[in-house]
């Protein structure tokens, strides 16, 4: 196979797998989409499959996350676009090692077992190792391209999102074999992926609403100020922020509710320093027996220098007002990297002395379970790592208390794959979720998935609802810790295998040469 055809061919692929994560309507396609690109990866010499299958994750990869740029906006141009170019190029190396690790094992056997039908297996083992670590990004696995429908989600429940990127991959993988080699019964592999997971996934709604009992509720409002992000940092613009947020609030009739939750960083400052909107709120939770969740920053002295702020430890945090107890504060436990923490600052303490725009932020320890409801609150990032949401559920959860502060992305796809995450892994672990961003999305998310109410992108607007306090089981919500431990354990045999395995001589199939380079 040509190089030229072989890129075209990836290039295909991946292109239509970036328009199948929402808010593009493509996901189910997913199961077909790659096809092309395995096609090159088993028809094709080694250097040009690895060369293709770069430059296509490289297009995937900046088709999805350019809002980085936003992000990245409060530091000089070359260091955005250069941050922005090394980031897809760094996440384009996970898809490159899958490729050379096709190549090296495609036709290699243990006996006359084929070592490509691990594969699957080992591509969700790399997404496992995307979510670990200080720089760990499970942004873009490919089973989260089921979220447009609530039926295809049920999967998650059994299958967790790794699991639907290995059946995503593996179906790809025989409709490949299936043009190759002729095999038309393989090739409707796609097609019958396709029905079962829509069938079982519709099947399981319907006996749901067959079988709902009554359930205990909590009401909960959801206030979304819709603070530009050029205005919500700027100390000049403080008292207007803050006016905007209390102007739509006071409409709220308190009466009504048994808790608020404001967005991330609701109030855009240290909490310690900020003695009225702390008072007004420990006030106003007091007088109209209600409690309140509200984002803002902390700092704490300890002496340790930690941080560029010398002796300070700085936390992104929530905080309780109301309900019996005097103000209570949960810390951020998963920082972003880059933007919240330097990764590695612990092993290279010499990091954070290098200025890079990033918020130098000191990690918190544990999740907390505040009431009423038994409800676990989660900041922005948080709710993307299905196992931190497991880890909450065990502690007698019944709901997460999402906020987020999705300004930084702009008018961009970030909110709505944001938001796409949260909801996955909502339904993955089956408990409920309540969604308070600054600028969109903020919602009600069941179980299992079914949207109660959301709000847009920059509307300005309270939401209010009941959320269920009865979680869902799902066999993933048991298993998926060890799951993911042996995806990730057998990623790494599977590397190993495939380092020491030499390549067999050139063989044909279906009528073209591997030519592989060793």
């Amino acid at each position: 196979m040509s190089a030229k055809r072989a890129v075209l061919l990836s290039l295909i692929s991946w292109v239509l797998m970036a328009l199948s994560f929402p808010p593009f309507p493509l996901g189910p396609g997913a199961v077909a989409f790659l096809a092309p690109w395995f096609y090159v990866l088993k028809t094709a010499s080694k250097k040009t499959a690895l060369l293709s299958s770069y430059l296509g994750a490289f297009v995937f990869n900046a088709s999805c996350i350019y809002w980085l740029y936003y992000v990245g906006d409060v530091a000089p141009q070359a260091l955005i676009f250069s941050g922005l170019f090394l980031g897809v190029a760094f996440l384009s190396l996970f898809t490159l090692l899958c490729a050379w690790v096709f190549v090296k094992i495609r036709d290699a056997r243990l006996g006359k077992f084929p070592l490509l039908f691990l594969f699957p297996f080992f591509w969700a083992g790399i997404e496992v190792l995307h979510s670990k670590g200080d720089m760990s990004f499970p942004w873009l696995s490919l089973g989260l391209v089921f979220g447009n429908s609530v039926e295809f989600m049920q999967a998650y429940a059994l299958l967790g999102v790794f699991g639907c990127s290995a059946i995503i991959i593996a179906s790809n993988m025989c409709l490949a074999t299936a043009i190759l080699k002729g095999k038309k019964k393989l090739g409707l592999a796609p097609v019958a992926l396709v029905a079962i997971l829509y069938i079982g996934g519709y099947g399981i709604i319907t006996y749901e609403k067959n079988d709902t009992d009554v359930e205990d509720t909590l009401t909960v409002a959801v206030v979304q100020p819709s603070i530009h992000q050029t205005k919500k940092w700027s100390r000049a613009y403080f008292d207007t922020v803050m006016g905007q947020t209390w102007d739509l609030f006071r409409t709220l009739d308190p009466s009504e509710v048994e808790l608020i939750l404001f967005p991330e960083t609701a109030i855009p400052d240290f909490i310690n320093v900020r003695s009225k909107e702390y008072g007004f709120l420990e006030n106003y939770a007091k007088q109209n027996n209600v409690a309140i969740v509200a984002g803002a920053l902390s700092k704490f002295w300890d002496g340790k220098n930690k941080n560029k702020k010398k002796g300070y430890s700085i936390y992104n945090s929530a905080f309780l007002f109301g309900f019996g107890y005097p103000m209570i504060e949960y810390r951020k436990i998963h920082l972003v990297p880059f933007s919240e923490k330097m990764p590695f600052d612990n092993i290279f303490p010499v990091i954070n002395y290098v200025d890079l725009g990033s918020g130098n932020f000191s990690p918190g320890d544990s999740l907390s379970i505040w009431q009423p409801g038994n409800f676990s609150p989660l900041i922005c990032y948080e709710a993307i790592y299905g196992s931190i949401l497991r880890e909450a559920k065990r502690k007698g959860a019944k709901f997460i208390a999402n906020i987020t502060n999705d300004g930084w992305f702009m008018k961009s796809t970030a909110p709505y794959q944001h938001f796409n995450l949260v909801r996955a892994h909502a339904v993955e672990n089956g408990i409920g979720i309540v969604r308070a961003a600054n600028t969109g999305i903020s919602a009600f998310i069941e179980p299992n998935g079914k949207i109660i109410e959301k709000t847009e992108l920059f509307e300005q607007k309270i939401i209010v609802s009941d959320i269920s306090l009865q979680t869902r089981f799902t066999p993933y919500s048991v298993i998926g810790d060890y799951i993911e431990l042996v995806l990730l354990v057998f990623s790494f045999l599977i590397i190993l295998l495939a380092i020491i395995i030499k390549n067999p001589q050139p063989v044909k199939v279906g009528g073209y040469t591997n030519n592989v380079i060793s």
